[in-house]
């Protein structure tokens, strides 16, 4: 890592981060730029939904750099 992991408080629980990937997944992840993720409506991606379950269940982030189904946004 280029810089050491910082301390934060995400959804009341404190956790180690990268800040240079944390800003890195919200422009690269697959899953966050995909025309499949659709949150709330019944064609959303069936792999988002289950890697965001983990996220949520083990207050982890993810960026996605490889995926069979995705689809850039239009």
């Amino acid at each position: 890592m280029k810089n050491p992991a910082v301390k934060e408080t995400h959804y009341g629980k404190e956790v180690l981060v990268n800040k240079e990937m944390d800003m890195l997944r919200k422009t690269e992840c697959l899953c966050l730029n995909c025309g499949n993720m659709k949150p709330g409506q019944a064609d959303h991606c069936h792999v988002a939904s289950a890697l965001y379950k983990i996220c949520v269940i083990e207050n982890v982030s993810m960026a996605i750099t490889r995926c069979p189904i995705f689809k850039p946004k239009n």
